[in-house]
């Protein structure tokens, strides 16, 4: 029984750097053309480029190990059915739920890596993502700060400065928004400051003018300010200033927080018990789609056409929860007494597959019984 199950535990962990290794792959190629092409454009080294694709490495192995696993599982199970040595282990007297054993196995294996990822690894990295996209966004906003030519960091952003005095102090500035595509918007000056804060650089305009000109009725609506800040770090690097938020930080940080400041805001602590929450149910809820990988392929009767209609009834499954698990998250930010429901699809999936592996082995206990 002991070589049996390091037998299958092994095939079931090679599958898996496999399956994890190609669709990391592939979901990193994905992202890195994007990335590529707007750190490029914004004048970034090829070395920028490279610590931010390592940077997103973590929350990649934590979006697929999942997906990977439950592959993992389907692939093995197919194999060992096919191949007859499923039929030999259970003709050697082992029940659906032993054979289930290094199944079990893995999946503790895959439920403790996602939850270090996410408790540890992908809050450390985001938090360090974060920083740097803010020291890139506060470099490219350093680049506007040329007098007498008007640059363009982006396709629907124009900056005009007109001169810089000694102190610092910024005079005749223009800034054209036309971002937003059913407006267009126009900030200009007599003077402005360009400030650093905890979410990135400001620009606080004195003494100006907003022009907002809607292009869906061409109306111009005009207004006179004495000062006035606009983020922007956001407007040249959107995306990239945001305030760091629960994600960036430990399930400890986390933890730490909620315990030292008992009177923070509502919507603060809830933001915090869910992402708590949510670290903990995803690992859990990985564990489940390989037990229901596991129980629909090792329960299909063998066909000569081949296994594909357990596969397609796996892959149904997995999708159902997932969909479940999709539902439960909107409602759980919708009503913040109940998040007890985020855990709701971890019991829809252990019920599914031990219901699975329960009846098989009813019907093979009958089987066996009567000699069959």
């Amino acid at each position: 029984m002991g070589r049996i199950n390091t037998y299958i535990l092994k095939q079931l962990l090679t599958m898996f750097g496999f399956f994890a290794l190609v669709l990391v792959l592939i979901y990193w190629i994905n992202r890195a053309v994007s990335l590529f092409d707007r750190l490029i454009a914004d004048g970034q080294s090829a070395l920028v480029f490279l610590e931010f694709t390592s940077l997103t490495l973590p929350w990649m192995i934590f979006v697929i190990a999942p997906i990977a696993g439950f592959a993992a599982v389907i692939y093995v199970i197919h194999r060992l059915a096919t191949d007859r040595e499923l039929v030999v282990v259970q003709s050697a007297g082992l029940s659906v739920a032993q054979i289930a054993k290094p199944v079990w196995g893995f999946a503790i294996s895959l439920a403790v890596l996602t939850l270090v990822l996410s408790s540890i690894l992908v809050p450390i990295s985001q938090a360090q993502l974060h920083q740097r996209q803010m020291e890139v966004a506060e470099n490219l906003t350093a680049r506007l700060l040329t007098e007498g030519k008007f640059l363009t960091p982006s396709d629907t952003i124009t900056f005009y400065l007109r001169h810089i005095t000694a102190e610092g102090q910024l005079e005749g500035v223009f800034l054209n928004d036309a971002s937003d595509p059913g407006k267009n918007i126009t900030y200009s000056a007599a003077k402005a400051f360009l400030v650093r804060s905890e979410v990135g650089p400001r620009l606080v305009l004195i003494d100006g003018v907003i022009q907002n000109l809607d292009l869906t009725t061409d109306k111009l609506a005009v207004t006179r300010f004495n000062d006035f800040v606009i983020n922007i770090g956001q407007i040249v690097s959107p995306g990239g200033t945001a305030a760091k938020r629960s994600e960036h930080f430990t399930s400890l940080q986390l933890i730490a927080q909620l315990i030292s400041a008992p009177d923070m805001r509502e919507s603060a602590r809830f933001d915090m018990l869910y992402t708590l929450h949510q670290r903990l149910a995803g690992p859990l809820l990985s564990m489940c789609l390989v037990l229901i990988g596991f129980a629909v392929m090792v329960t299909a009767r063998y066909s000569r056409f081949g296994l594909w209609r357990p596969i397609l009834v796996a892959v149904i499954c997995l999708i159902l929860v997932k969909f479940i698990e999709g539902l439960c998250m909107d409602y759980t930010r919708q009503n913040q007494d109940a998040l007890w429901v985020l855990y709701l699809p971890l019991l829809c999936g252990a019920v599914l597959s031990y219901g699975i592996i329960f009846t098989a082995d009813q019907i093979w206990n009958s089987d066996k019984a009567t000699g069959i």
